[in-house]
Order: structure tokens, then C-alpha cells, then sequence
């Protein structure tokens, strides 16, 4: 353990070995004055003396929760960081807060079979990958050796009949009295097979008419999907922002509007003035 300050900021850092993943690790002393510093190592020294070592042959689910957690929060999306809290908890709920060195096959085969009967079968199955998957973060963070969920397997599930919708029924929509901009949203996830999530995130900035391609945001993956710049998909696109009706006018001039504006999310000043999502 010692501090040193051989950094751009000239700040000290406490280097020392943290006793849960027997890793190097470094704080901040939060100062550029050695006394200050030394005082803070001094402190610190003190404050871990008492601390109990951390065997990691007894750490438990409640142990390591906020470690893998915090994991996800800072590196996933929402969606999947709310999804595998879920499960911890549900888990830790189900089996009990075990060690989790000695929590093994049998213990997630009766949190499948439980937890099966509490909701359907694939959301159990999101469940079981998110277990594999915490699991494994829990071994490369060194905290255990190896772990004994790898053989669980999902639950099989038949595959229901994708259902279609054939071109008849698309002209019946496009040629119904329906909203000009809905109709436009419709015809725009159809040229691009795109989730309505993904279709309602496109900006301007996202088309790009040099390379003749648009970049959409995949928010399921966090990454984006390129796809060509096809001439149905041109020819919407210029009658969109060609369109003269109040609510388009901005996305013309603006490279961060998006191409299908909605008045209460897109506009701030609607947003200081109450408006609420049911108004739209």
C-alpha cells in the first residue's frame, strides 16, 4: 500500500490491493499536497485494520450483488441492466441467499421449476440466460473459481407460425383515412424492416445522402444498423421533409430533429407547458 502522484493531474492516488478480487486498485486522495495525502493513507490504514479479510470461499448472492449490478448499469442498456436485477432478485428470493461458491445445477433447476409456474416459459428461459451470464461475470471477476450453472438448459418452446401481412391488407392501411404522418411511419418500417422503437429514433443526422445509406440506432443491442438508401425509401424520406405541415418545418433546418416529430417529446416549449403524453 502507498500513495503516489506521478499522474498528468499531479493528484495522489492510494494504490493498494483490494482483498475481495485480490486485484491492484488505486483511489484518489482527492489532493495534490503530500501531507494531506499521507494523512489520507494514515486513515485509511486505520479504518481497513478492523475490517475482517474477505473470504471468498463465503461470499453470498448479497455479497456480490452490487458488484455485478453496478457492472451492468454502467456498461448495458437499461432494458438489460433492469432485467438481470430482476432475476438476481428473483433468484436470491427463490434459493435463498446462498454462497454462491456452492450454488450449483440442482439449485437452478428448482428456480426454473418454480419460478416457471410464476411466469411463462420465456420470460423463465430470460432468466436462466441471465443467471449464466451473471455467473460469468462473477468469474471473471475472480470471485470464484469456476462455476456449475453452464449445464442448465433453457426450456424448449415450439415455435408458433410467423404471422404475415400480405400486400392487400398493407393498401387497405396506406389508403385508409388514417393520419398523413402514420401512414408515412408505416411505410417507412416496412422499406426498412425496422422495430416502430428504432423507426420513432431516426434523426436527420442518421440519413446520410452522400454515402445513400441510413444509420438507425438498434436500442435492443446498442448499436447501429446500416441500411441502403433505396429509392422508395428516398422518395419518403423527400416528401417528408418537403411536407409544409407545422409540425416537419424544424426538421428541415435541424440535423438533430427527427424525421417523424412528435409535438410533445420533440418540442420543450410544448413540454413547459404541461402537455401530457395522452394529448398526442
Amino acid at each position: 500500500m502507498f500513495i503516489s502522484n506521478s499522474n498528468k493531474t499531479k493528484t495522489y492516488y492510494l494504490y493498494f490491493t483490494n482483498p475481495l478480487t485480490d486485484k491492484p486498485t488505486s483511489r484518489s486522495c482527492r489532493t495534490k499536497l503530500k501531507s494531506e495525502a499521507t494523512r489520507f493513507l494514515k486513515n485509511f490504514r486505520i479504518e481497513n485494520s478492523n475490517s475482517p479479510k474477505v473470504d471468498k470461499s463465503n461470499l453470498k448472492l448479497s455479497d456480490v450483488k452490487e458488484r455485478i449490478l453496478s457492472h451492468y448499469k454502467m456498461n448495458n442498456a437499461l432494458k438489460t441492466y433492469r432485467s438481470v436485477k430482476s432475476t438476481y432478485e428473483n433468484l436470491s428470493r427463490i434459493i435463498g441467499d446462498k454462497a454462491i461458491s456452492i450454488i450449483g445445477k440442482s439449485d437452478i433447476e428448482d428456480f426454473k421449476r418454480i419460478r416457471s409456474k410464476e411466469v411463462s416459459l420465456i420470460s423463465t428461459n430470460v432468466d436462466i440466460r441471465n443467471i449464466k451470464a451473471m455467473f460469468n461475470k462473477m468469474l471473471e471477476f475472480e470471485l470464484l473459481q469456476y462455476k456449475k450453472v453452464t449445464l442448465v438448459k433453457q426450456f424448449k418452446i415450439e415455435k408458433k407460425k410467423m404471422l404475415a401481412i400480405d400486400s392487400n391488407d398493407i393498401n387497405k392501411i396506406l389508403n385508409s383515412k388514417i393520419d398523413i404522418q402514420l401512414k408515412q411511419i408505416i411505410r417507412f418500417t416496412l422499406l426498412t424492416a425496422s422495430r416502430i422503437s428504432e423507426v420513432l429514433s431516426v434523426r436527420i443526422k442518421d440519413i446520410d445522402f452522400d454515402n445513400e445509406v441510413i444509420n438507425i440506432h438498434q436500442r435492443k443491442t446498442n448499436s447501429f444498423k446500416t441500411i441502403p438508401l433505396t429509392a422508395g425509401i428516398l422518395d419518403l424520406v423527400n416528401e417528408i421533409m418537403n411536407n409544409e405541415v407545422e409540425s416537419n418545418i424544424y426538421t428541415i433546418q435541424d440535423k438533430e430533429s427527427y424525421l417523424f416529430p412528435n409535438p410533445v417529446r420533440n418540442n420543450p416549449c410544448l413540454k413547459m407547458r404541461g402537455y401530457s403524453k395522452q394529448t398526442v
